[in-house]
């Protein structure tokens, strides 16, 4: 690696010595700046060099000079703000040489990273300007190799270089000073300029300590205030020679000793000092010299750890506010424009102090406005609105109490600030009935001087008799001036307010004044809110019922919508058990239907409960309303035995019943811990839940019920329709049969005693058409008698070859009549298993249904098959096809899908129109039910080439 250090001199130390002579004779920075570069590129090979001034105001460098050798003119970087973390602010804050070995990658390099990106630098090294451990400015030194840093040697060189550079500038500084100590009105005229722009007290004297701390360059500036009550001055606002604001308390002087800031400055110990402010006159105290008495002196500069002091009286209409001082470490002699600078500076605290005052008391009676004349807005909370009174009152702590004359309970609603010790919701002492009229015919609010000492006696001894339950607390906490007020004078107090004031303070009229209407606005507030909270409630009411309803319309299922509807009830309660039993009216036995638990309660969910003999909810349905609170460890034996697990918590009932008269269809039950009372809202929420669910869950028992006489009614209907239409014309065919043959047995009468054989053939004629009708007539008695309200159905095995000779017979005049040709393909003879007559009458309905349909000519052909249906455990069936050219509504056939029919009834529209309400699609449907409960099924669709095709499936097997 090729050394930067590249000196052409013989000697080096006699190239330096010369240099370092040439700083010394030089004044100014720029011939400082031009010296050093100057020895920099002639005795080493830096790429980069470049020298930057640090500005300890506003934490910024400022380039002077520097060059990139091997590029000729660049422009660097000259002026920019140090940013933590970077390496110009490491250099400058730790007063060390930082390395980087390669500029280019380095993340901390700022603007020069890109600078050394673009040009090739990387070994770099930054050193600190420093004199007397103050930084006025970095030398950077860049390299086009990776890690090249000076050595030892070089280091060496250039440490004596920088530290001569460095006092040259410390100079050039002190220097500066001495030409602005020469006019001490140009500060002043700025610093006029920048009071103005303040916007309070504190603000204002921080502007003035700081700028008179960069104008006389001491090592602390201090204002110190005057309290006349406590006879001492104490520290209010201060800087020191680091340029960088501290807090009161320990601080490091500029030499790095440390040093204790003097917060109090006690009169009694300082008259001297104290009667010299008072009379106007400044404190002097330097090298040889002091405006006090020698022994004044020492005692002072010991309590404020000084060598040399300079102390302006701040006065207003002759009376003192305190005093601007600015401290040295060393002894130093005061320039008669330091003194003068100082009054001034003294003078214009003066000035910004009534000014001040007038701000803060025109913010103080605006204040006033909005805590007391201005309604609160309708968006501020009652924290806000305490905050608000509390930064009124010199942040003394503002509490809203809850108070409750029947109950004589009191507790805390708000506490601002949170920090203030007092715990939010804690429950506090009763008053006396003394205390309660007070609160209530109290004028204005009422002010308490409490102190440590205070006892029961105290007050019999002719103390404090007010709140005397409360002293003890309010001793307790620190308070010592508490000031109460009620939110509705003349009323018993709802809620009051408490200013605790930890100070011992005598509170003004006006102060009274401003809590008793800040009080009423605090009621206001607390009004609001609880209207705000009924609304929320109600509205939360309300979309519970409009929940509530949704769930009863939309849910899969009735089971769903009972478990949502629950576990809404549940959420709005907040309750941690919330369980269903339910039953149908007129049975016995009840089931836990529904259970939503917070915890594990063990109880199990689907078990069986005797309604009858279950006194829980037989004293739940012997009462309107809700039941309860009953602990559960009082609850009957065969109550405990299922809610058992519930132990420790009280129960609350209310029966699902639409009205008085109605038979109820489940109960509610709510387990609450017992230190929980409800409100009106939470009955009521109960009530109006509890009524929906009853008024739902009869709603679908009644269309279940009336559902089930629908499926049982019309196939029973329609069978005895057409029973009694197949019995009709049987009987009128046998009576017609009977009437020709006595007409012809008439006849026959008249026939020779021999013919005897014609006699014979009539009789035997006239016994089997009496027989038939008796058949008739005996079916229709065990239709009339068995079936009355329901079909009874009764399978047994069928031919199918006799099946068809039936069915073919019956439905032959309505071929004959439309000239359909009706074919049946035999495949072989098969045993059906099922109701002859209902079976038969099926089919041959299907087969007229697909005569009527069919056109005049047309043909009807006849399939079966035996068929195995694998869902239902390879369960054999027999397939009959009756395929027809005839034509079906597609309104019909797309409400006779399977997945329609099959779906579960909640999810189907009762109300809504339907072909399958009306015949012929109400035939299907029949059809359809009545093989079902044969075992078998009914379809019906268009194939592909537009033929109509029935299908009856009907089983093998018992």
């Amino acid at each position: 690696m090729q050394d930067a250090y590249m000196t052409t001199s013989e000697n080096p130390l006699v190239s330096l010595s010369h240099t370092l002579q040439t700083l010394r004779d030089q004044e100014s920075i720029e011939a400082l700046v031009t010296t050093t570069l100057d020895y920099l590129r002639r005795e080493f090979n830096y790429a980069l060099l470049w020298i930057g001034l640090y500005d300890r105001l506003s934490h910024r460098l400022r380039g002077v000079g520097g060059q990139l050798t091997q590029e000729g003119q660049v422009k660097m970087p000259q002026q920019f703000a140090l940013s933590p973390g970077d390496i110009m602010e490491q250099t400058v804050i730790q007063q060390s040489p930082v390395q980087v070995a390669d500029l280019r990658e380095e993340s901390r390099g700022g603007e020069w990273q890109a600078l050394a990106s673009r040009h090739g630098i990387q070994g770099t090294t930054v050193f600190p300007l420093c004199h007397r451990h103050v930084c006025f400015g970095v030398v950077m030194l860049g390299s086009s190799l990776w890690g090249d840093f000076p050595s030892i040697e070089e280091r060496s060189l250039l440490s004596m270089l920088f530290g001569e550079l460095a006092m040259g500038f410390h100079q050039a500084d002190l220097d500066e000073q001495r030409q602005r100590l020469k006019r001490p009105h140009e500060p002043l005229l700025e610093m006029m300029s920048q009071l103005q722009e303040s916007q309070s007290l504190d603000h204002r004297l921080m502007t003035i300590v700081v700028t008179t701390q960069q104008f006389l360059m001491p090592a602390r500036t201090h204002i110190y205030w005057y309290d006349s009550e406590r006879e001492l001055f104490w520290l209010r606002a201060q800087e020191q020679a680091t340029g960088s604001r501290r807090k009161m308390g320990s601080t490091t002087s500029r030499n790095g000793s440390q040093y204790q800031e003097t917060r109090e400055i006690p009169l009694a110990e300082f008259g001297g000092f104290h009667k010299t402010l008072c009379d106007n006159r400044l404190v002097a105290i330097g090298e040889a010299y002091s405006s006090l008495k020698a022994d004044a002196t020492s005692r002072l500069m010991a309590q404020i750890g000084a060598r040399s002091l300079l102390a302006a009286p701040i006065l207003s209409k002759g009376q003192l506010l305190g005093f601007l001082s600015v401290e040295g470490t060393e002894a130093r002699i005061w320039r008669e424009e330091e003194k003068d600078y100082i009054r001034g500076a003294a003078q214009l605290v003066a000035i910004a102090t009534p000014l001040s005052h007038l701000q803060e008391r025109i913010t103080e009676i605006e204040l006033d406005r909005d805590l007391t004349i201005g309604l609160p807005q309708d968006d501020i909370s009652l924290e806000t609105y305490s905050q608000r009174l509390s930064q009124r009152l010199k942040d003394a702590p503002v509490l809203v109490f809850s108070a409750d004359s029947q109950t004589n309970e009191i507790q805390l609603l708000s506490a601002y600030p949170a920090s203030s010790g007092w715990e939010v919701g804690e429950s506090f002492p009763s008053l006396s009935f003394v205390d309660w009229q007070l609160l209530q015919h109290g004028d204005g609010a009422i002010a308490l001087q409490l102190s440590d000492d205070f006892n029961e006696a105290s007050t019999r001894g002719g103390g404090d008799m007010r709140l005397t339950s409360w002293q003890p607390l309010f001793i307790e906490a620190g308070v010592r001036s508490p000031l109460i007020a009620n939110t509705e004078p003349g009323q018993l107090p709802k809620n009051f307010v408490v200013i605790a004031e930890r100070s011992s303070r005598v509170w003004t009229s006006s102060e009274r004044e401003l809590v008793t209407l800040a009080s009423r606005q605090v009621g206001q507030i607390l009004r609001r809110q609880a209207m705000q909270q009924k609304s929320q409630q109600n509205q939360r009411m309300v979309k519970g019922i409009r929940h509530s309803l949704d769930c009863l319309a939309n849910a899969e299922n009735w089971q769903a919508a009972e478990a949502s509807h629950v576990q809404y009830l549940a959420e709005m309660l907040e309750s941690p058990f919330v369980g269903l039993v339910t039953w149908e009216p007129g049975l016995k036995t009840g089931v836990l239907s529904t259970l939503v638990e917070q915890e594990t309660y063990e109880i199990v969910l689907g078990q069986e409960i005797n309604v009858k003999k279950e006194r829980l909810l037989q004293k739940v349905l012997s009462r309107s309303g809700v039941f309860g609170p009953v602990p559960v460890d009082r609850l009957p034996t065969v109550s405990q035995a299922w809610l058992g697990p519930l132990q420790g918590l009280v129960l609350r009932a209310i029966a699902l019943q639409t009205f008085a008269s109605s038979k109820a269809t489940g109960v509610i039950l709510v387990a609450d811990s017992p230190q929980r009372e409800w409100n009106e809202r939470q009955v009521e929420v109960l009530e109006l839940l509890a009524g929906q669910l009853a008024w739902g869950r009869r709603a679908v028992l009644l269309e279940q019920r009336l559902n089930r006489y629908r499926d049982r009614l019309d196939p029973l209907n329609w069978y005895k329709q057409h029973r009694l239409e197949e019995l009709y014309r049987s009987i009128g065919l046998d009576i017609k049969h009977l009437t020709q043959l006595t007409d012809l047995t008439g006849g026959v009468a008249n026939l020779d005693e021999d013919d005897s054989r014609a006699r014979s053939v009539q009789q035997v004629r006239h016994q089997e058409l009496l027989r038939h009708l008796s058949d008739s007539l005996n079916g229709a008695i065990h239709l009339l008698k068995y079936e009355q309200w329901r079909l009874q159905l009764k399978p047994e095995p069928i031919s199918i070859v006799r099946l068809f000779s039936r069915v073919l017979e019956r439905v032959e005049p309505a071929t004959a009549k439309r000239q359909i040709w009706m074919q049946v393909h035999r495949d072989q003879n098969v045993t059906l298993y099922a109701d002859p007559a209902k079976f038969e009458l099926v089919f041959v309905e299907v087969l007229l249904a697909a005569c009527r349909r069919s056109p005049a000519g047309g043909r009807i052909d006849i399939w079966y098959r035996s068929v195995t249906a694998e869902e239902e455990a390879g369960t054999e069936f027999v397939e009959l096809s009756v395929t027809d050219s005839g034509d079906v509504s597609p309104r019909i056939l797309g409400a006779f899908q399977p997945a329609i029919l099959s779906a579960p009834r909640e999810k189907r529209d009762a109300l809504a129109a339907s072909p399958l309400d009306r015949p012929p699609g109400l035939e299907l449907i029949i059809f359809e039910r009545l093989m079902r409960q044969m075992g078998g099924d009914f379809l019906i669709e268009k194939i592909e080439d537009g033929r109509i095709v029935s299908r009856l499936l009907v089983p093998r097997h018992s």
